[in-house]
């Protein structure tokens, strides 16, 4: 089993890239759901009560995301406090269940474990993987996408701000799959991938 990594900047067509090779057999951990699974354990709840306050609780008791959003993602020495302090809270128990789940595709002898995580880098998951992919496409076009779920440019570049750069990422991958164009060709390029270096592996 290969474990493959999916990087990009926001809006580069991460999430249709980690479709398509769904599609194509692997099995993918989304590692934006696990975040949210995180945030609905006890424990987590009182540490992220312990730093934020009740104030990011909704009144079923559950923590909001976007009040805690709106905490973390900013360009000021407090967001970017507050951001590391929930990625201690948050990070490891997001990597024990990559681990597990990577685990239990082996078991199932999948194809391919693909790793969706925009921290990848930051967190350290990017050492579990054999080949990392970079979704490549420009500004211009991620801002447009971007815009068409209704962000704003200042949300966009917010979020932006909070990864890794584009550079750091680029230079971690093995392979660049440039995105400027439709799902068609996105699918042609992956299909290329997979066939060159996923099919062919026995391992």
């Amino acid at each position: 089993m290969k474990t493959i990594g999916v990087l990009g900047g926001i809006a580069s067509g991460k999430s249709a890239a980690t479709n398509i090779l769904r599609e194509l057999g692997a099995e993918v951990f989304d590692a934006d759901k696990a975040g949210h699974r995180v945030l609905e354990m006890p424990d987590v709840k009182e540490e992220i009560r312990a730093r934020f306050s009740a104030a990011v609780f909704d009144s079923q008791g559950q923590v909001s995301r976007p009040k805690l959003a709106s905490l973390v993602f900013g360009d000021s020495a407090e967001h970017r406090q507050a951001l590391a302090d929930l990625e201690k809270i948050s990070h490891p128990r997001i990597g024990r269940q990559l681990e597990e789940s990577r685990n239990q595709a082996r078991e199932r002898r999948v194809s391919a474990f693909v790793v969706d995580a925009p921290v990848m880098i930051k967190a350290g998951w990017i050492d579990c993987c054999d080949h990392v992919l970079f979704i490549d496409a420009s500004r211009e076009t991620r801002l447009k996408r971007a815009r068409a779920r209704n962000w704003t440019e200042n949300e966009f570049d917010n979020r932006e701000a909070t990864q890794e750069e584009l550079d750091i990422k680029r230079q971690h991958a093995d392979f660049v799959i440039p995105n400027e164009g439709d799902l068609f060709q996105l699918r042609d390029k992956l299909e290329t991938f997979w066939r060159q270096q996923i099919a062919t592996s026995s391992s």
